[in-house]
């Protein structure tokens, strides 16, 4: 039997993340993935996710202010560019909710930003057409992170510093075991002192094995990639990322990221269709969600109205409340739990993983995870 000083189940985006905190510690890890790495049937594969300070909850702006610095950081340990720089805007009116709170969060934090009336957007960005009474809220530091990149680099450098990475890893059982814990993956043993849990929208899968399930629903969710021209009008430095609180006429909010390494416009809906587990996902994309993205840009970026680049399934994890779960098991304290990620947690993802070492190998964290706990769901055990 190998045994090690943690064993994190997952890699993708957080579990990536902590293989490589642990290990860059000098702590043995073993990462256990049961697809190929960087695969496409959970959340964290792609060209691009979106990084920012804007909020409506101030806690995850402090966030932000952690994580710029560590993915800096990771950059430089890497050698290659993980993240750039766009600008933001989310989108809304002014004195609703979506907006309001942004407002309130980023004034609190200092954090500096622009409110842009219809006619500030039109002369800034020339491919929006917004309502006569929208506002675009503007944050010059919002970016786009190279997802599958920043994942595989999580990977790769974990690797270099002694983690030991098995693929198409099927884990088939865990148990505590004294004060650590066993694995079976795959038809091999396993044992290590520490535990990490990151296994997405499987979570459940495993956890039942210890006495736990938590109030995850799992969403299956569509991004589209369009191709409007000239092309370079739709990348970062000529185009924002943003997100449109428009789900008061569209059902859900709407998000795009510019077009990154030739990828195309990304215009994608925050949410889904709700599936019982992540097997029901069909790896097809729908027509019908591309249409309605495509329809909602010639509402609003009518140049970007032209037909459909790609698209690709993903899918959401999502708790109740929409915040994070970031935990240990309340009974058996060597096993820590990542439970995102609501849809936004991969701009996070390299701060979680290395909280997530601090609870299973230091048993307590200095970050603030209070909001993440557990014990705000009445979870059975």
């Amino acid at each position: 039997m190998s045994t090690y000083d943690l064993i994190v189940i997952g890699a993708g985006a957080i579990g990536s993340a902590a293989a490589y905190h642990a290990a860059r510690r000098g702590h043995s890890v073993l990462l256990l993935e049961q697809f190929e790495i960087d695969h496409q049937h959970g959340s964290s594969h792609g060209v691009s996710r979106i990084i920012r300070y804007a909020y409506d909850h101030p806690h995850y702006v402090r966030m932000s202010k952690v994580v710029y610095p560590m993915w800096r950081a990771l950059e430089e340990d890497s050698g290659e560019q993980l993240m750039i720089a766009s600008g933001g805007i989310d989108i809304g009116r002014e004195h609703e909710p979506e907006i309001h709170n942004r407002v309130i969060s980023l004034t609190a934090e200092r954090i500096p930003f622009e409110l842009l009336s219809t006619s500030e957007v039109l002369q800034r960005y020339p491919q929006f057409h917004l309502d006569h009474d929208q506002v675009a809220l503007y944050q010059a530091d919002t970016g786009v992170l190279r997802a599958s990149h920043c994942v595989r680099a999580h990977v790769r450098l974990a690797e270099m510093r002694g983690a030991v990475v098995r693929e198409k890893s099927h884990v088939e059982m865990i148990s505590a075991a004294g004060d650590g814990v066993a694995v079976k993956a795959n038809g091999e043993d396993y044992s290590a002192a520490r535990l990490v849990l990151a296994a997405g929208g499987w979570a459940n899968d495993l956890l039942g094995q210890v006495g736990l399930s938590l109030p995850l629903q799992v969403v299956r969710c569509q991004e589209n990639y369009f191709a409007p021209e000239p092309a370079h009008e739709y990348e970062p430095g000529r185009f924002p990322a943003f997100i449109a609180h428009t789900q008061a006429e569209w059902g859900l909010p709407t998000y795009g990221i510019p077009s990154v390494d030739g990828s195309g416009l990304k215009v994608a809906w925050h949410g889904g269709a709700r599936l019982g587990h992540p097997e029901e996902s069909k790896s097809s994309p729908d027509a019908e969600v591309s249409d309605k993205a495509r329809a909602w840009s010639k509402q609003y970026l009518p140049a970007a109205d032209v037909a459909l680049k790609s698209s690709r399934v993903c899918l959401y994890t999502m708790t109740p409340d929409e915040h994070f779960i970031i935990d240990r098991h309340p009974q058996n304290s060597q096993m820590v739990i990542g439970a995102c990620c609501s849809g936004h947690a991969f701009k996070y993802s390299t701060l979680i993983g290395d909280i997530m070492v601090d609870l299973a190998m230091e048993g307590e964290t200095s970050r603030d995870i209070d909001m993440f706990a557990l014990s705000r769901f009445n979870v059975p055990v």
